[in-house]
């Protein structure tokens, strides 16, 4: 007799972002790897002040996928109230911005992850097992950007003793 394969936790996901057409879209590609029925889209939100207002009722998502650019309240104020409020939530940030400063910014608020919306559908997947199982997973882009600015940051301390 063969034993069953465990099963997975559900992992509860809020998608943050102010494009509508995007969001639904994403809904739809994390549907299309969801064979063992693992994700649960708990809800969706136009900017951060809508995603307040969702963070008023449990269950709350394990992770959340943030855009930055958004009016009202953008992803940087909406991380840094998650970070203060639901800090056991996970952010991982999908964005079209890419630039050093917004992925360090982002970084230094405790994102667990950075991905550019040019991404295939098993980076999403990959992302969000990776995020579930170590914590934390970061596109080519921002680890090139952790890196070079830590290498930055080491090679001005050259003198100091650790």
């Amino acid at each position: 007799m063969k034993d069953a394969a465990p099963k997975l936790n559900t992992l509860n996901i809020a998608i943050v972002d102010d494009h509508n057409l995007f969001r639904k879209g994403l809904i739809k590609l994390i549907n299309l790897g969801n064979v063992q029925n693992r994700y649960n889209i708990l809800f969706e939100a136009d900017n951060g002040h809508e995603l307040q207002e969702r963070m008023k009722q449990v269950p709350f998502p394990d992770i959340i996928l943030m855009d930055i650019e958004m009016p009202d309240m953008n992803g940087f104020e909406a991380v840094d109230w998650l970070q203060r409020t639901h800090p056991s939530v996970k952010v991982m940030v999908i964005s079209m911005v890419e630039s050093d400063e917004a992925i360090l910014r982002m970084l230094r608020l405790g994102v667990k992850g950075y991905l550019s919306k040019d991404i295939e559908v098993e980076d999403m997947h990959r992302a969000l097992e990776t995020i579930a199982n170590n914590g934390f997973y970061y596109s080519d882009t921002a680890t090139q950007v952790m890196n070079h600015n830590l290498n930055g940051a080491m090679g001005k301390n050259k003198d100091v003793a650790y």
